[in-house]
């Protein structure tokens, strides 16, 4: 069984993606080690970043998720509109 992950991508907008992520990387990083995520990575792409988080539990995975600082990287993406995907996935 997988544990449960979390796909985050931000397009670019207004701004690239890669300033967004220098803008809010640490935060990310930061909250994946608060909650004690198992694996994580960056990935860059011609439109955009994509964050890939993984925790033990869906818990764990739903309290990074309602982090403060996560929420406030996640309002200012690029393009609010259209730009971010969140896809939820993996679990027991």
């Amino acid at each position: 069984m997988s544990d449960p992950w979390l796909l985050i991508e931000v397009l670019d907008g207004e701004v690239p993606a890669s300033e967004w992520r220098r803008a809010h990387g640490e935060a990310f990083l930061n909250a994946a080690i608060a909650e004690r995520a198992v694996r994580w990575s960056w990935r860059v792409h011609r439109r955009g970043v994509v964050f890939e988080i993984a925790f033990r539990t869906e818990r764990i995975r739903d309290e990074f998720r309602s982090r403060s600082s996560i929420k406030e990287a996640l309002a200012a993406v690029p393009d609010p509109h259209y730009g971010l995907t969140i896809v939820p996935g993996g679990g027991d």
